[in-house]
């Protein structure tokens, strides 16, 4: 109740500040309120369901190679398809939780089935993983529920990281982690166009913007930790560009909102940031997940600010354990990373006062 009379209060000060001249539609908004309410409200309850929903379809899996389904590889195609077309389409039909949980769970069993097959058949690995890439992404054309899209943008993530490691061309993680990083400044940044474009891609947004965030985060952690990824740590600061620029333009951009208009404020809060920045350069985990942070701040998407902060505390510890350095080195660059990130808390405390 509170939360649709703050809305109501909302679109009142919009309308008296635009004039006659903006329209909306009350009931609309208000009825769109009450599903999103529902939804966030059943959250935990759709997981523990989706969970359920998929242990049972593995045990009906395990009772399908009982009954020898795996010993025809032309079987299993069919009946994996069959999973998927129906997963897609159940979810196209119904919009209920029951249903959501089912159409999942045959969702991953059946790609689960396709490549099982497809790799018994020596299939080359790089084809079978193309082709689960596609049908991902067209998934996304089928239905935008939210769940199936965001398991598709990760599946899509997830294939270009197997063709990178399968192909041996580790250093393309640099590649992997500047496009994601700038999906995601501009998926984050850019609500407006995703719920102006069509009903469609407005429902695809909330998938597509922690899909996103996890793949990105998944190839942070590839490089958090030292040794996972085989690549020449001389160049590792090459994940770190975008990143790095990244942060200073959403710093600019939270400084119009801030209104901060001191040119040696602005100076100061820019100083402060590469202060921050710069340790992390040998670190892309850590610019990114400081990304994370700052963009999830920006449009106040608290799940995504929760994620970043944990992911920042994690890299940090990580990257900590694996310099090769004295401990009494590590103090040294702790505490100053330390007293940097102080200020910077001591500077904006200031400033929110004011």
């Amino acid at each position: 109740m509170e939360r649709t009379n703050r809305v109501k209060t909302f679109l009142e000060t919009i309308q008296e500040t635009e004039g006659e001249h903006f329209q909306f539609d009350e009931s609309a908004i208000l009825e769109a309120l009450g599903q999103d309410k529902s939804e966030t409200s059943s959250l935990a309850i759709k997981v523990l369901s989706i969970f359920g929903g998929f242990l049972a379809s593995l045990a009906f899996l395990g009772f399908l190679f009982i009954l020898g389904v795996y010993e025809s590889e032309v079987g299993m195609i069919v009946l994996g398809a069959l999973f998927i077309l129906g997963a897609l389409i159940l979810n196209k039909t119904f919009d209920r939780l029951i249903i959501d949980t089912f159409s999942i769970s045959i969702y991953l069993i059946g790609f689960a089935l396709v490549i099982i097959a497809l790799l018994n058949l020596d299939v080359n690995e790089d084809v079978v993983t193309l082709l689960v890439l596609i049908t991902a992404l067209g998934s996304l054309f089928v239905t935008q529920t939210y769940m199936l899209s965001f398991l598709s943008i990760l599946g899509v993530g997830g294939c270009f990281l197997i063709l990178i490691i399968s192909n041996d061309q580790y250093n393309l993680i640099h590649l992997y982690l500047a496009v994601y990083a700038l999906l995601l400044v501009y998926c984050f940044l850019n609500e407006a166009t995703f719920f102006t474009s069509g009903k469609k891609l407005s429902k695809l947004h909330g998938p597509i913007r922690i899909g996103l965030l996890f793949s990105f985060l998944i190839g942070l952690i590839a490089l958090g930790k030292r040794g996972l990824f085989p690549i020449d740590q001389n160049y590792i600061w090459l994940s770190s560009v975008v990143s790095f620029f990244a942060v200073l333009y959403l710093v600019k951009d939270l400084i119009k909102v801030v209104g901060v208009v001191s040119g040696n404020t602005k100076s100061l809060i820019y100083i402060l940031s590469v202060a921050v920045l710069l340790p992390a350069v040998m670190a892309p985990a850590i610019s990114g997940a400081i990304l994370i942070i700052l963009l999830s701040f920006n449009i106040n998407y608290r799940t995504g600010l929760a994620i970043g902060i944990i992911a920042l505390t994690y890299f940090v510890s990580q990257y900590y354990y694996d310099l090769n350095l004295t401990l009494l080195t590590k103090s040294i660059i702790l505490f100053s990373s330390g007293v940097v990130f102080l200020l910077f808390y001591l500077f904006t405390l200031k400033m929110t006062k004011k």
